[in-house]
């Protein structure tokens, strides 16, 4: 069995939108559901309310970015290996006006470094062409625009992984799901794939 993953906004009473990018020049075109090199600064700031990144492992972001715990991470891992670059964010407490210190350099007690981005820098080809139901790309015949039934081929899959036929939902093997459990990460909301998309 094979899970697509979505976050789910579990929030602190005073936390509306979960993390926020605080965006930098070129950050509209960084997009992890590719498996190329991403150009990035050398730090990533996000704000976001601490109260809530203690409890949840997932959280809700603005941007389409996997964002995860350094837990989560470690728990997909005990799963299985999955080739993947762990980007280092940088976690800005919401509640203070001034996070910054005049040089540039994050205040004691403003940064919290217990997130990443994760971007997979490989993708699996394990789309059942046969037994899915789907709308080809007319521009890459290769690629699937849309699924209403997927089926995966009986494969091994790692506890994290993208399509190369469908870019877009990132997914969870069975085995990943189940260390997810285990470890009680929040956040996460998992669909089985023969579910419609």
């Amino acid at each position: 069995m094979t899970f697509q993953l979505e976050n789910v906004g579990v929030h602190h009473p005073d936390d509306e939108e979960g993390a926020r990018l605080v965006k930098f020049p070129g950050w509209e075109r960084v997009r992890f559901i590719n498996a190329r090199p991403l150009e990035l600064p050398e730090t990533i700031y996000f704000e976001a309310n601490f109260e809530t990144l203690k409890v949840i492992g997932f959280p809700l972001v603005n941007v389409v970015w996997p964002i995860m715990s350094r837990r989560m991470l470690d728990t997909l891992q005990s799963a299985g290996e999955f080739e993947h670059r762990a980007i280092p964010v940088v976690m800005l407490d919401d509640t203070l006006a001034e996070k910054l210190d005049a040089g540039g350099k994050v205040r004691p007690g403003a940064a919290n470094l217990d997130f990443v981005a994760v971007h997979l820098t490989s993708h699996i080809a394990a789309f059942d062409w046969e037994r899915s139901e789907y709308t080809r790309s007319e521009i890459a015949p290769d690629k699937v625009w849309s699924v209403k039934r997927l089926v995966f081929k009986d494969i091994p899959l790692p506890p994290l992984f993208r399509l190369t036929e469908l870019l877009g939902p990132l997914f969870v093997s069975a085995e990943g799901r189940a260390a997810l459990e285990k470890a009680g990460i929040r956040g996460i909301k998992l669909i089985e794939s023969e579910r419609v998309l």
